[in-house]
């Protein structure tokens, strides 16, 4: 299934050309690392897939059911909340059904009410809320629920909002450079969660052992094109076929 297709877009500032005539699809279940030097433009294209750019010519088409979710570099959070208030403080899908089921357990006599706000939280796997985020905490070694943001480390920081995203549960999540500044710990967490991640990842990133852990598909943008290859980091700077086609394209002049 087709999440997402972008369609010859281009990117320019001034007289200099980020990239240009630029497509692309992403499918259910594939999990892509954007790959360039620095300058090339990877940020750039992120914030047009997330709606926070435009290109200057060609288009982005999501499809229309699609929940995406996107990981800034910079984390969003509140400091005086604790890691479990955060958690309750988002603006979660989840959350939102069980308000509408206890809601409904007010108004036992709307029957009507009350069946959908039972499938509701049957479609969502809503009643063991607290035992999936806490799993995700662990995972992402936030154990101590009531630390607040404030006293959290950088690494810390990033890794809530990231269990933030994960327990919404979005069909497609986007990364800018998700383990940059990251101490150890921090990335290890990382590699981990978006490892076992069941959505479809689309994310940029300089760090290699990353790349290899969680990419099945490399696409990179070179100075005169871009490459676009189903296959893991290692079987792609291995392969002798890219490696021609990577020369060529950064040779061009």
């Amino acid at each position: 299934m087709n999440y997402l297709s972008v369609e010859n877009i281009s990117k320019s500032f001034g007289e200099r050309t980020l990239f240009k005539n630029l497509s692309f699809g992403i499918n259910k279940d594939q999990k892509i690392a954007f790959i360039a030097k620095n300058g090339s433009g990877k940020t750039c294209i992120m914030k047009i897939l997330n709606g926070e750019d435009l290109p200057d010519t060609g288009q982005v088409v999501v499809r229309k059911e699609i929940k995406m979710a996107f990981l800034s570099q910079t984390p969003n959070l509140q400091d005086e909340l604790t890691i479990e208030e955060s958690i309750f403080a988002s603006d979660n899908e989840i959350l939102h059904v069980i308000e509408g089921y206890e809601k409904a357990l007010e108004n036992p006599d709307d029957t009507d009410a009350y069946e959908k706000a039972f499938d509701d939280m049957d479609r969502h796997n809503a009643w063991d809320f607290e035992t999936q985020f806490k799993q995700i905490l662990f995972k992402l070694k936030l154990e101590d629920f009531k630390l607040k943001v404030k006293n959290l480390s950088g690494g810390q920081k990033k890794r809530l909002s990231l269990a933030i995203i994960l327990i919404n549960r979005p069909d497609l999540l986007i990364l800018d450079e998700p383990t940059n500044h990251l101490d150890l710990e921090s990335i290890t967490a990382f590699n981990n969660s978006l490892k076992d991640f069941k959505g479809t990842l689309l994310f940029t990133s300089h760090d290699h052992e990353f790349v290899q852990t969680v990419a099945n598909r490399i696409i990179e943008i070179t100075p005169h094109g871009f490459i676009d290859k189903s296959m893991s980091y290692d079987e792609y700077i291995t392969d002798e076929r890219v490696k021609q086609q990577r020369e060529a394209l950064y040779a061009k002049k």
